[in-house]
Parts: C-alpha cells; sequence; structure tokens
C-alpha cells in the first residue's frame, strides 16, 4: 500500500510540476515595450567577415527573434535569437566599409555608436579554359574558351560570347554548366557572323537570353530555355523612323530591366531604345547626338548593366572614343524614370583618363573599365580590364579592388592579393553573390567568391 501511495503522490504533483516549469518560461520571456527605448551598450565581436557570429548586447530587445531586424549599413543580418537583452546575429555578406550597426524592433530603431570592421575574404579559382584562343566544347577540365562578356540565368548556366577566336569559331555564343561539368556551345561561326554578339542579357524570370546584333538596330537575338536555346532572330517594329545616323548604328549591348519589363540597348551616338520582349515593338527614349552639350554621350560603349534594387537605373561604362571627353573611361548612369529620363546620363566617378584608385565613387579612378554586373544586395563588379584586376562599387558608393593585382598582368589562384588576371573584359555574378569572370588575355573562365 505504501508503494501505491507514493506513485499517487507522484501523478498527483505532476500537473503542478508542468505548471511550475511554464510559469518559470513565461517569467524568463522578454517582450519589448514600445513605449520603452532601446537601449544599446556593446558588441562582440568588433571585426570580422560574412557568417561570422556577432553577438549584440543592449535592453529593451525582447525575445522574439522574429520582431527584430539588425542591419549592418543597408544590408540586413540575419538574427538567429534574442534574450530580451542580447541579439545572436549572423554578420552579412558585403555591408560596405566599416559598417554602422543599427537594431530596429517594430517603429523604433538604436544604431550602436562604434562602426563594425569588416574584412572580405576572397578566392580565385578557374573553372574552364586552358589558354588556348579556339573554342572546343568539353568538360570543364578540357575545354577551350575565348570568351569576351558574361552573363547568368538563375539556375546557374553562364552563358558566353565572343568574337576574336581563332579557327572555325571565330565568333560565337557558348553555355558552361557547372553541375553538369560542360562546355558547349550554342552558335559558333568563322566569318560573317549573326548574331554579332556582345554584351549579353536575361531576363531570370523567364531564363530568355537576348543577345544584339550590333550593327543593326532593329535586329536582335533570342534564346529560349524551352527550346535548347535555340538562336532565334527578332525584328524590332519602330513606329516611325528611329533616325540614329548609318555610321553609328552599334547596338553592343542589351540589357533587361525589371522597372518596366523592356529590353533596353544603345547606340553610339547615345540614342537609347526601348523594346518590348514580346511584340518587339521599339521606340527611341533618348536622341543621340554628337554635340558637345549633349546629355547622351558619343561613343563606344563596353559594359552595360541594371540595377536590381534599383531596376530604373542603366548603367554603362564608355571607352576612349566619348565625347564630350569627360565621359571617356567612366562609369555612366541613366534614370529610365518618366520624370528622371530627360535628365541624361550622369558620369558618377572621377574624371581624369586612365588609372587606379579606390574609395568614394566620385573619387574613383578605372584603366579601361569593361562589363558591368549587378549582384542582388545592389553591389557592382567592375572588369577592370586595363587595371588587370576586379573592382567592386559596394551599394554605398565605395570603389574596392577585390582582386587582381593592379598594373601587373599574370595568371594565379588565390586570394585577393596573390589572385592575377590579364584584361579581363566580362563579369557575372549568380544568386548566391559569386563573381564569374571572362580572363580575355588567359583564355579562361575564373570565379571569385567573397565573403
Amino acid at each position: 500500500m505504501k508503494h501505491y501511495h507514493s506513485l499517487a503522490c507522484v501523478i498527483t504533483a505532476l500537473p503542478l510540476l508542468f505548471a511550475c516549469q511554464k510559469n518559470e518560461g513565461e517569467i524568463n520571456r522578454k517582450e519589448h515595450e514600445p513605449n520603452e527605448p532601446i537601449t544599446l551598450t556593446s558588441f562582440s565581436p568588433h571585426e570580422g567577415g560574412a557568417k561570422d557570429k556577432i553577438l549584440l548586447d543592449g535592453e529593451n530587445f525582447g525575445s522574439d527573434a522574429s520582431k527584430i531586424e539588425v542591419y549592418f549599413n543597408n544590408t540586413q543580418a540575419a538574427v538567429v535569437s534574442s534574450s530580451g537583452d542580447r541579439i545572436y546575429a549572423i554578420v552579412p555578406r558585403l555591408p560596405g566599409e566599416n559598417p554602422a550597426i543599427k537594431v530596429v524592433i517594430g517603429e523604433q530603431s538604436a544604431t550602436y555608436e562604434e562602426t563594425f570592421t569588416y574584412t572580405a575574404q576572397a578566392q580565385v579559382t578557374t573553372v574552364t579554359g586552358t589558354g588556348d584562343r579556339e573554342f572546343v566544347p568539353g568538360t570543364l577540365d578540357q575545354a577551350h574558351v575565348c570568351a569576351k562578356y558574361l552573363e547568368l540565368d538563375a539556375e546557374g548556366n553562364l552563358f558566353m560570347t565572343w568574337r576574336d577566336g581563332t579557327g572555325d569559331s571565330k565568333f560565337g555564343v557558348g553555355r558552361i554548366s557547372e553541375a553538369e561539368n560542360l562546355v558547349t556551345s550554342m552558335y559558333l561561326a568563322k566569318e560573317k557572323p549573326y548574331p554579332y554578339a556582345n554584351g549579353i542579357t536575361v531576363d531570370r524570370a523567364t531564363g530568355m537570353m537576348t543577345v544584339s546584333h550590333e550593327s543593326v538596330v532593329e535586329v536582335f537575338f533570342s534564346f529560349d530555355p524551352i527550346e535548347g536555346w535555340y538562336p532565334r532572330q527578332r525584328n524590332a517594329s519602330f513606329a516611325s523612323a528611329h533616325g540614329i545616323p548609318t555610321g553609328d548604328q552599334y547596338m553592343n549591348f542589351i540589357s533587361f530591366s525589371p522597372y518596366d519589363g523592356y529590353l533596353y540597348t544603345r547606340s553610339r551616338d547615345g540614342s537609347v531604345v526601348k523594346i518590348h520582349p514580346d511584340t518587339y515593338e521599339a521606340t527611341v527614349v533618348h536622341k543621340g547626338s554628337k554635340d558637345a552639350d549633349s546629355k547622351w554621350p558619343y561613343g563606344s560603349q563596353y559594359g552595360q548593366g541594371v540595377n536590381p534594387k534599383k531596376p530604373w537605373e542603366l548603367w554603362m561604362t564608355l571607352h576612349s572614343n566619348a565625347s564630350p571627353n569627360e565621359f571617356k573611361q567612366g562609369l555612366m548612369v541613366l534614370d529610365l524614370r518618366p520624370e528622371h529620363i530627360d535628365e541624361g546620363f550622369k558620369r558618377v566617378n572621377a574624371t581624369g583618363g586612365s588609372g587606379h584608385r579606390d574609395g568614394p565613387l566620385e573619387d574613383a579612378v578605372f584603366n579601361y573599365p569593361k562589363d558591368i554586373k549587378f549582384d542582388n544586395d545592389g553591389n557592382m563588379f567592375v572588369a577592370d580590364y586595363g587595371n588587370h584586376c576586379i573592382r567592386m562599387v559596394s551599394a554605398d558608393g565605395i570603389v574596392t579592388t577585390v582582386a587582381g593585382q593592379p598594373g601587373v598582368a599574370g595568371y594565379r589562384d588565390g586570394g585577393p592579393i596573390e589572385s592575377m588576371f590579364n584584361n579581363p573584359w566580362g563579369v557575372a555574378v549568380n544568386e548566391q553573390g559569386d563573381i564569374y569572370i571572362a580572363d580575355y588575355g588567359n583564355s579562361r573562365i575564373r570565379k571569385l567568391i567573397i565573403e
């Protein structure tokens, strides 16, 4: 009987025990008080890189991590947990130089007085190519490439174009798949190529790839993944004469803008044309001019891209034949929004010709900048051809050299200091932020991972 009496006591006590545990959990759970300020005291560590753990100390955080947002400059960090007076978060990728850490809870926010020292870790590897310029399809370790321009779709297919190869494949469009360990051709020509492809654009929602003809305003080519990327000629239709001079009908690039769903291309005289990707209706939205006071600079361009964080921004690089002189070898941006488009192209980096200088974008100098592409956070990557390196323009406008040795040509994989390039020409960025580089002088495709 004594045994059963003890068991009954235990059974009777269980609800009380669980109730005590529940009450203790409720007591330990801290709620954010919206009428009280957020107080910040300190954080640790004070320096690090992407994916590092960081502890943020303060008061009135609350313990519901889903209601807490943490930003390093404008880049949001992942919040793992909160005890109410300590937040456990993960340092985000590429937040900018010396980022300020801000905590946002509901309508309240607070920023630590001390900034975080962010150190980017970069590594360059070779994806494919042997140094031989004659295109040869095959596995990544055996294929030959001589790509100039690159672009990626959302599935990780890397597309490339070239026009200065050798043999029977002097001109072409190809595809690289790391997942399939394969390099394949999509179009090859020995001479008189159609398409005469330079820049590439991809609508990442549909996977549709488009390249320009280059020297015929009305013609461009599309490659639909549903059709196995079979090349299709498309003819743009203008409601009235476009008026672009015959000698300046070099449409080197075409870019898809998610801002309005149109394709945008620019001629050498500075005219900008938008094309509907389904109906092919075309409109000149900017009239070019060789006049010195023109807002649409004359000259050949060697890069074009759209900022996904601000998809109304059309960016480009101009070469040494640009006029007026202040537009040479610079980064230009055009605001496509109707209320701003008549303001014309604006140069955003320093003038002064060829050189290498990092720092704020307005002070930065490049040396024959070629292709430009953005990651999903709005960081822009520039193939700085003449400096043999890759530059990054952060979303907050700071230019850094992320790989390569400025002014020194070579071929070497490794970290940001020891890696070497030879006239890098094209760049592309995947959904994870990895950068692919058409290392033109080395006839190889390289990959740069920054964390």
